[in-house]
């Protein structure tokens, strides 16, 4: 395991303690600090998070980039950004759902080459580095090599966009009619997490770079495939990603539907 790697596990375990020592404490994870005019707020917990990432990777790495949910970018210069969700799921963990977790990825000249996932609250993390395969609790996993669309679970989420809803919901529709069951996520990174271990074929959302380089990273590893929703090379430090995520049998499938 490389040091880059051995941090980011570090960062994000030490931020998923958090996240669950302010859920023993009384519901102090529902205190609301900041509430935007789309109805997504930010808790203790996100803030608190972050503090614990940046100041262990940034103790490590100054040098480096960083672009973080809360923070916002810090641009060095470097050709390595730090991608960091300290608490994907928020709207989730304030209701008392364990699904939520923390995300870290690092872009290099603009690849994904590195990921962590800590779902705290159900002891699982994910992580992978270029080159090196991708693992669940210390597991290898892969994509499915489902290719019956119609037999394959797709997630969808949904998320805060704002001004793209409508267009959001336009593209999502066909696919809906396809796939099977198609499941709605409250959490990027767990569906993102599905598709690398082979629960899920698929996933489709439009959202912020926080919420997925991390995850592309293991997708990547896990041996799947990521585009923007007209097949196009993603960009991953762009204000906003349209993401189809898949194990790469069914992706052309997928981008075809959206385009209907």
């Amino acid at each position: 395991m490389g040091e880059m790697l051995e941090v980011a596990k570090k960062a994000a375990i030490g931020a998923g303690k958090i996240t669950i020592s302010l859920r023993a404490k009384k519901h102090k994870y529902f205190i609301k600090i900041a509430e935007d005019e789309i109805g997504d707020f930010t808790t203790e917990a996100d803030k608190l998070a972050e503090q614990k990432i940046l100041e262990i990777l940034q103790s490590r790495f100054p040098k480096h980039n960083y672009l973080s949910e809360e923070a916002g970018r810090q641009d060095s210069g470097s050709d390595y950004w730090w991608v960091i969700d300290p608490l994907d799921g928020t709207w989730a963990y304030s209701h008392g759902l364990p699904s939520f977790g923390v995300s870290i990825g690092l872009l290099k000249e603009g690849k994904p080459i590195l990921g962590v996932l800590n779902f705290p609250a159900f002891n699982c993390i994910y992580w992978s580095e270029e080159g090196n395969g991708a693992y669940m609790n210390g597991k290898r996993i892969k994509v499915t090599d489902e290719k019956d669309l119609s037999k394959c679970f797709v997630g969808f989420g949904l998320g805060y966009v704002g001004e793209r809803d409508e267009e959001i919901e336009k593209l999502l529709k066909p696919i809906a009619g396809v796939v099977r069951y198609p499941p709605v996520v409250e959490a990027a990174i767990l569906g993102l997490s599905y598709v690398a271990r082979g629960a899920y074929a698929g996933y489709v959302q439009w959202a912020y770079p926080w919420d997925f380089v991390g995850g592309a990273a293991i997708i990547e590893e896990a041996g799947g495939k990521l585009t923007d929703f007209w097949g196009k090379p993603v960009n991953w430090l762009a204000k906003d990603i349209p993401l189809v995520a898949t194990n790469g049998k069914i992706h052309d499938e997928i981008l075809e539907l959206i385009k209907t």
